[in-house]
């Protein structure tokens, strides 16, 4: 905490009370309510003012010297609305970004073979990992709950990843012939938990940022809120502010499509929820790709139709 008051005696903040809440100190002061970080990167002022140079300033800049170990914010508490409003409110605001830094470039040869050898490694791996889980609790006496449950629907894994390998085949074989790659700014970090809703809404926590495709910043919010939210009608309003290519959309539904491996510990109860999220998470994942695609088929046809 001494560091932290030495900072703020820079800048004639004196502490009243303090409080931590995560990784974070919120502090109320003669000047207002702060909120201090630790600094993890110390590239903050330029990504800052690069934002700021393209016209994006949905986001919260430090009120102190970039040069010190903690960053200072202004404490804003967000308005109290429904989890899909914020959502949508952080939609609009994350497709502002990706059209505002988006460039343009092209995947070399190795580079679009290295992600279909890595892609396809890991599902293999996968399959062969849950072949085993299934012949290990196959050979149970007695199985446990979770054990049960994860063979009454072992199948729907299996399916997951053999549906997984056949667009990475298609992704594959679109990016051969049209190599072309957007690149964006990405938040990199994208949760509800990292945006402000207010009249002129804030994305915070910029520690994870970089560029690269913009299909990133989705994958991570919906794995972070598959479960809560509307993901068909929060993706289609994304897409209406910034629609992924052919290509982007093939590696988007990769990304979110092959599960995760897991791994179990000593507790039943916990194994038990852990396989019931993994299926649960297939399931939602394996039919919201089948809904867009089927979309987008529907669009292509029509699209034709008119030509």
């Amino acid at each position: 905490m001494k560091k932290i008051k030495d900072i703020l005696d820079k800048y004639d903040i004196n502490i009243l009370k303090y409080s931590y809440i995560n990784n974070a100190v919120i502090v109320d002061s003669n000047k207002g309510k702060f909120v201090l970080k630790k600094k993890k990167r110390n590239d903050k002022k330029e990504l800052y003012d690069y934002l700021l140079s393209r016209n994006f300033s949905f986001f919260l800049y430090p009120e102190n010297d970039t040069n010190d170990d903690y960053e200072i914010y202004q404490y804003i508490t967000s308005i109290k609305t429904v989890k899909e409003e914020k959502a949508i409110s952080l939609i609009n605001i994350v497709s502002l970004l990706h059209n505002k830094t988006t460039t343009y470039k092209e995947y070399t040869l190795d580079e679009i073979k290295e992600i279909y050898e890595s892609k396809s490694d890991y599902i293999n791996y996968l399959y062969n990992y849950y072949s085993e889980l299934e012949e290990v609790f196959s050979n149970s006496v007695y199985p446990s709950p979770y054990e049960l449950l994860f063979l009454n629907n072992v199948s729907k894994i299996y399916n997951c990843l053999n549906f997984s390998k056949v667009i990475v085949e298609e992704w594959y074989n679109l990016c051969i012939k049209d190599r072309r790659k957007r690149i964006v700014f990405l938040h990199n970090h994208l949760s509800l938990d990292h945006f402000i809703d207010i009249s002129d809404p804030k994305l915070i926590n910029f520690d994870y940022s970089k560029y690269d495709s913009p299909i990133y910043d989705f994958v991570k919010f919906y794995k972070e809120h598959y479960y809560e939210l509307d993901m068909i009608n929060l993706f289609n309003l994304y897409q209406h502010k910034y629609r992924f290519t052919d290509s982007e959309l093939l590696l988007f539904f990769i990304e979110i499509i092959i599960p995760k491996k897991i791994k179990f510990s000593n507790n039943t109860c916990n194994n038990t929820i852990i396989v019931g999220e993994l299926i649960d998470y297939v399931d939602t994942t394996r039919n919201f790709i089948l809904k867009e695609k089927k979309k987008q088929e529907k669009e292509d046809n029509n699209k034709l139709n008119k030509e």
